[in-house]
């Protein structure tokens, strides 16, 4: 049984041989002994379709989403370039060269919130700083709108996972998928505030 992680060190590979279907597990790179071997049991799926499929949810999903429907947008190379992230939008991933060592803030979540906020590019036309920060805080309160709808706060849920001694698989995977939902929605908030600080104009 191999664990699930977003950043898997593992796959399967399948062939028939003999008329048998052989599965194999190849590492992805290299694995030091002792060291957990993972794969990505559903890769490019939000929450909702792994918490159906396997029962659990993750705060670090890359590929969840959150529900924007306002008409504010944030400059999109601009918010990457603050990040470091790099790739197409189905292949987003975090280029740690170009990073400050020790900074580990853009995570899973962030990338999420990279394809998630709305954004536009207009080829060579740069973003306006006042109107950047107009949508940051315009997104920012569309995030404390969706948390507001929520019937505990993330502190409550964090509170009621601790306290519970016996609780059923269920009721906890369904509380920690609240929280992981509201998790999500914070760390965008967060990165938006990072990049109206972090502006390169």
């Amino acid at each position: 049984m191999l664990n699930h992680s977003f950043e898997p060190n593992c796959f399967f590979h399948w062939r028939f041989k003999d008329r048998m279907l052989e599965v194999m597990i190849n590492a992805g790179q290299h694995i030091k002994k002792g060291e957990e071997m993972t794969i990505n049991y559903m890769n490019g799926q939000r929450n909702n379709a792994i918490m159906q499929r396997y029962g659990f949810s993750s705060p670090l999903n890359p590929w969840d989403v959150i529900p924007f429907s306002g008409n504010a947008r944030v400059h999109l190379d601009s918010f990457l370039s603050v990040f470091n992230i790099s790739g197409l939008p189905e292949e987003y991933y975090h280029n740690s060269q170009l990073s400050d060592k020790g900074d580990t803030f853009v995570d899973g979540a962030v990338i999420a919130a990279a394809r998630t906020l709305p954004t536009w590019s207009d080829g060579d036309m740069p973003p306006v700083p006042s109107t950047e920060r107009r949508a940051v805080r315009e997104l920012q309160q569309e995030c404390q709108q969706m948390l507001a709808k929520f019937p505990t706060t993330s502190k409550e849920d964090e509170q009621l996972l601790d306290s519970m001694t016996e609780a059923r698989r269920t009721l906890e995977a369904a509380i920690k998928y609240r929280l992981h939902r509201k998790l999500l929605i914070q760390k965008a908030m967060q990165a938006l505030e990072i990049y109206q600080e972090r502006m390169l104009f």
